[in-house]
């Protein structure tokens, strides 16, 4: 089976995919966009997405695939993402002046970056980034990512644990078309719901949740397109498999529409260690 995700395989996605995926029954497919891993998981396979981040919040771009796309959450995994700057062989951090990452990367190392002035560059992976700094010949260019790959690709480390905040953690969402979770228990789900748009509508779902005995972790909206301002609502809620009909069913009582698009056990907290 086709395991999909933002590539090269030294991303940080490609670390989750290789520590996730370990069986020969897998392949693991390195993407160019996330774009590129929704569309090959529409049509065959499993998916990786990262979806949010501890420091910079939601990956929106993934989240409104999410609110688009047709098919399910069928497990999570999260990462301590630990930030490092490494350039070419007898580069000094004095004289670096623009800086190459992820975008989500760059933004998590914010405070670094402007304390030091870089330009920054975008590029659509960390391992893309590290991976263009190897091929110049460029003293003055750097490039963010995860520590082993830096020292992997023969770049020296010129800072270390640059992130704006040291307990830096990333999710990952794992997609498919087919529901079945890739682990047991159960004990987290996925809606996406529409409700009356009229005061109060929003607050019952969430009593509801409560009721039926559902932590609810995450909360995120969109607008619905043709209406005025009204709104769609991505809700995580981590319940007891035991307990998964009565939210069922206190949420379908309760909105204009749902659907759940996960039910999946809780994800597992890795190092990026590779």
């Amino acid at each position: 089976m086709n395991i999909y995700f933002l590539g090269p395989l030294g991303s940080y996605s490609g670390v989750v995919a290789r520590k996730m995926f370990r069986l020969k029954k897998y392949k693991l497919v390195p993407v160019n966009e996330f774009q590129d891993v929704v569309e090959r998981t529409k049509k065959d396979g499993i998916g990786i997405l990262g979806i949010e981040n501890s420091i910079t919040s939601s990956v929106h771009e993934c989240v409104d695939y999410m609110f688009a796309a047709d098919f399910y959450i069928i497990g999570e995994v999260m990462m301590n993402v630990d930030l490092y700057l490494g350039a070419k062989t007898n580069s000094n951090l004095s004289e670096i002046n623009q800086v190459f990452s992820h975008p989500q990367a760059l933004l998590q190392c914010s405070t670094f970056i402007d304390r030091h002035g870089f330009q920054i560059n975008k590029t659509t992976s960390t391992a893309t980034a590290i991976n263009h700094v190897v091929d110049s010949n460029d003293l003055k260019s750097a490039a963010i990512g995860d520590a082993e790959s830096l020292k992997k690709s023969g770049l020296e480390i010129l800072a270390k644990n640059i992130g704006n905040c040291q307990n830096n953690m990333t999710r990952w969402i794992i997609i498919s078309k087919n529901k079945k979770s890739l682990e047991q228990p159960i004990n987290k789900t996925t809606y996406i719901f529409k409700v009356l748009h009229e005061s109060g509508s929003l607050v019952k779902v969430l009593t509801a949740i409560a009721s039926a005995g559902g932590n609810m972790t995450k909360i995120e909206s969109r607008p619905v397109a043709g209406t005025d301002w009204e709104y769609e609502f991505w809700v995580e809620v981590e319940v007891e498999n035991r307990k998964l009909i009565a939210l069922d069913k206190a949420i379908n009582e309760n909105t204009l529409n749902f659907r759940k698009i996960g039910a999946y056990k809780k994800g597992k907290l890795y190092t990026n260690n590779i």
